[in-house]
């Protein structure tokens, strides 16, 4: 009787948590209860993860497995609210200009990347759907260093913002998320792993942390391409050596993932219960916005875009041929 009793009391427990916390994932949920959703208090958190080259020690969903650790730990956050509820999206495998693209190397194994106007497609439905629906508060959790693919969701959500008067904020394209991915280091470590952008110490740290099953063991006595200029590290990608990362990873340790990523997760989570609360997320600079003024960036996101325009005519003249809409 007493072992009965206990199961019973253990059992209410874990239901009211389960029920206080309110964390829900979209493909599990049915109509009934996405009806009875408070959209006014409701957050929509979308991850995603390009799948990109990462060089030839990490996995090429590296982006995605901390984009899934940021959307677990902010839902955790957002839960914590009263009254507060949190959707979750299944992950978007779907991103814009891998990191191959600085060489000009637009084919390369472990990049399967869409066009910049895909990926803002792609969003913006979902932005009509979400906002159709009369939800009111989405966060883009897609985390990726390059330029186009943050201007594709910021675009996305300025759509929602002026469509719908809701917020769609792609987070981890915020200036303050992305500033932290650059993780405390010592003077020689900087010197020896350069500007950190790429499948280097940063991320293989990273990685260690998160998925250690996945980093090839070979990174300890990994090769550095390292420099501190993005001319340098241009020149650097077109080489025909190059291996499909930037930096020393060989410096990489689990803990350093505390120093930058842990910091960058929870400024992530800081802004988005700031903007629940009311600020107004236009006041941040955007990572899309302020790369414009970077010259070399410049230049490669458009060599980027004359590449997809190369592919999308491509398509087009097929679809074409065959009569196709």
């Amino acid at each position: 009787m007493m072992k009965r009793t206990l199961l019973a009391a253990l059992t209410v427990i874990f239901f009211s948590l389960s029920a206080s916390a309110q964390i829900y994932r979209v493909a599990q949920m049915n109509v009934e209860q996405l009806r009875k959703l408070n959209k006014e208090k409701t957050a929509v958190l979308i991850p995603g993860g390009i799948l990109e080259e990462h060089g030839s020690y990490l996995p090429s969903f590296t982006d995605g497995y901390w984009n899934e650790q940021v959307t677990q730990e902010l839902a955790k956050a957002i839960s914590t609210k009263p009254g507060w509820s949190v959707v979750i999206f299944p992950t978007i495998p779907l991103g814009n200009s891998g990191a191959n693209d600085i060489g000009g190397k637009y084919s390369f194994p472990g990049t399967y990347a869409v066009r910049f106007s895909t990926l803002r497609a792609i969003f913006m439905d979902l932005a009509t759907e979400l906002g159709e629906q009369k939800f009111k508060w989405v966060f883009i959790v897609h985390g990726h260093g390059a330029p186009n693919h943050n201007r594709a969701l910021d675009q996305a959500g300025d759509y929602f913002r002026e469509g719908y008067g809701g917020h769609m904020v792609n987070l981890t394209g915020l200036m303050p998320v992305i500033a932290a991915w650059d993780g405390k280091k010592t003077e020689s470590e900087r010197k020896e792993d350069g500007l950190p952008i790429h499948a280097g110490m940063d991320e293989t740290s990273m990685m260690l942390a998160l998925r250690p099953d996945l980093v090839n063991p070979a990174y300890k006595t990994a090769q550095p391409f390292s420099d501190e200029k993005m001319e340098d590290l241009i020149r650097i990608a077109q080489g025909r050596d190059w291996l499909g990362y930037f930096g020393s990873p060989r410096l990489a340790r689990p803990e350093q993932y505390a120093n930058g990523w842990q910091r960058a997760l929870n400024e992530a989570v800081s802004i988005a219960l700031k903007i629940l609360n009311g600020f107004d997320e236009r006041q941040i600079p955007r990572f899309g916005d302020e790369m414009k003024k970077s010259t070399p960036d410049v230049a490669l996101d458009r060599a980027s875009l004359i590449h997809e325009a190369e592919i999308t005519q491509k398509q087009q003249a097929w679809l074409k041929k065959r009569r196709l809409k």
